[in-house]
């Protein structure tokens, strides 16, 4: 009878450690993404309207962007912006881009000039924009870096 109820223990024990181990490996796995690079600047600053970088769904941008931060003088050191998106949901995303919202432009659909994306060069960045992919296995996409044209910040 011993033999048995010992038996049953030692088979629990293993049971247990077995769970408790496989469950700590899934815990290893990235649950988002994230995304870092730097934005290398040209021109001159605009002197109105707000300069955004945003990760968008869709290129040309189409809808509200997944993520946007706007990006202030004071925060670019020279002609560097140095950007980080944390917590990005794992997918496909369109592009990754900055532009200028045109202060005389009400409306969403037409106030965002862009002013440069990641593996767009200037001016053709509107169809060569490349997308990224941020998924389990390729979590933190680093030195995205690109180049943002501010003289291009005008009204069309």
């Amino acid at each position: 009878m011993n033999i048995g109820k010992n038996t049953l223990w030692v088979i629990m024990a293993f049971v247990t450690v077995g769970l408790m181990t496989s469950c700590e490996d899934e815990g290893d796995l990235p649950e988002s993404g994230t995304l870092s690079g730097t934005v290398t600047f040209t021109g001159s600053w605009p002197e109105t309207g707000d300069v955004f970088i945003s990760l968008q769904n869709n290129w040309p941008p189409a809808g509200a962007p997944y993520a946007v931060d706007v990006i202030l003088e004071e925060d670019v050191s020279g002609v560097e912006y140095g950007f980080n998106f944390v917590d990005v949901a794992f997918g496909t995303y369109a592009a990754l881009a900055v532009s200028w919202e045109d202060p005389n432009d009400a409306n969403p659909s037409t106030n965002q000039h862009p002013l440069g994306a990641y593996g767009g060069i200037v001016p053709l960045f509107f169809t060569d924009a490349d997308s990224l992919v941020i998924s389990v296995d390729d979590a933190d996409l680093t030195k995205l870096d690109f180049d943002s044209d501010l003289d291009l910040a005008t009204t069309w």
